[in-house]
């Protein structure tokens, strides 16, 4: 009886180590094993690539808006602009991230009884501008290629071509929801309201597209 016992636990630890020697060895376990040592090298890669990115560094100096664009970073900043006419300066924020930006500054009203917060976003080919005269919020919007010129009125807060102060920091959580030109606006298109011979300005009779 003790020998069938032995015998039995015998034939058992086989059958157990055959299963075992099996199952490791199947195709399905080199494969995972593959995966899992492929899945180890990119995460070494990715780790090391970000690494190798340059860190973005906090920027204080004199430059355009413009330029602060186009250096394709993310940055968020603090904005002073001195007119060459020595009219009151203009202060805001600024926020730039993959060639888009996005300036939100308070200027002197019309009449000078007061200061108006007026906006601008470059989205990549389009400018959108808008400001809140008088309880009526009137928006512009131009290509890219149209700022600057000279014969178009676009009332621009700040020049994106002219050098103002800055103070910028890294934006770290960049939120793309700012770039979004805001819905309850209604953006009239500067070539339109060349040809109308409107100016901006101008109570819009057209209603917002709700």
């Amino acid at each position: 009886m003790k020998k069938n016992i032995v015998l039995i636990s015998i034939i058992v630890a086989v059958i157990i180590g055959f299963g075992y020697f099996t199952l490791l060895s199947s195709p399905a376990s080199e494969t995972a094993s593959q995966l899992a040592k492929e899945q180890a090298e990119l995460a070494v890669e990715n780790t090391q690539n970000s690494e190798d990115l340059p860190e973005v560094e906090p920027k204080q100096g004199v430059g355009t808006l413009d330029s602060l664009r186009l250096l394709n970073e993310d940055l968020e900043c603090k904005i002073m602009f001195e007119p060459k006419d020595n009219s009151a300066k203009v202060e805001g924020t600024y926020f730039v991230s993959e060639g888009k930006m996005r300036g939100d500054f308070l200027t002197e009203s019309p009449d000078l009884s007061g200061q108006v917060l007026s906006s601008m976003i470059i989205d990549g080919d389009n400018m959108f501008i808008w400001s809140e005269i008088d309880g009526e919020v009137y928006g512009i919007k131009m290509s890219v290629s149209q700022v600057g010129n000279s014969s178009l009125p676009s009332n621009e807060p700040v020049s994106i071509n002219d050098d103002v102060n800055y103070d910028c920091v890294p934006w770290k959580e960049v939120d793309g929801t700012v770039f979004l030109p805001p819905g309850s606006v209604l953006f009239r298109d500067i070539d339109e309201l060349m040809r109308g011979g409107m100016e901006y300005g101008t109570v819009y009779e057209a209603e917002l597209p709700y």
